[in-house]
């Protein structure tokens, strides 16, 4: 079985009151320019502070809801291919993308849309996600502690691309993303 450290992204000490009790929250407060924030070096930080000996870091934001189902079946694709970046779909609403309408969380070079693709994924939101120890240990050297929202997302799928590593998308999953 997969170690993995299971974490969830608080913006500004708001997040559903409801979590899975294996997530450790990890905080990101308001900056002078909020809402960027220093996600990079929140992710950075959990990851050297918890991934000793981990195969790779579960990350839930914290606006997005899962069930106990979401989180075993995550849990069972990442232990069934650790070095892979596993996604589940959710549906990103307008306010949160800037977008005229919903798009799915992940998408293939067609860009963001709402047509459900779980082949050829290469960019992937962090609403349920699971990155692999190769990719995270990269990330961290390659700057990530200094990345600040909204560009984080954007460069780990950029990286994850330049590295190779698959993007797996968990299609049993269905978290519920609540920023509408």
């Amino acid at each position: 079985m997969a170690r993995v450290v299971e974490v969830r992204v608080v913006w500004h000490g708001e997040a559903l009151p409801l979590c899975p009790a294996v997530f450790r929250d990890i905080h990101i407060g308001p900056e002078p320019g909020y809402p960027f924030g220093r996600k990079g070096l929140a992710l950075a930080g959990a990851w050297r502070q918890l991934g000793d000996g981990a195969d790779g870091m579960l990350i839930l934001d914290g606006d997005v809801a899962i069930d106990p189902a979401d989180l075993l079946t995550m849990r069972c694709a990442i232990d069934g291919e650790p070095g892979a970046v596993h996604t589940a779909p959710a549906r990103i609403w307008p306010k949160s993308a800037r977008r005229p309408d919903w798009t799915w969380a992940h998408w293939s070079e067609a860009g963001p849309s709402q047509q459900l693709e779980v082949d050829g994924v290469r960019w992937f939101s962090f609403c349920f996600t699971y990155l692999p120890r190769y990719l995270l240990t990269s990330l961290c050297r390659s700057g990530l502690a200094g990345w600040q929202f909204p560009c984080v997302d954007g460069s780990v799928s950029r990286r994850a691309q330049r590295l190779g590593v698959p993007v797996r998308v968990v299609a049993d999953c269905w978290p519920v993303h609540l920023h509408y």
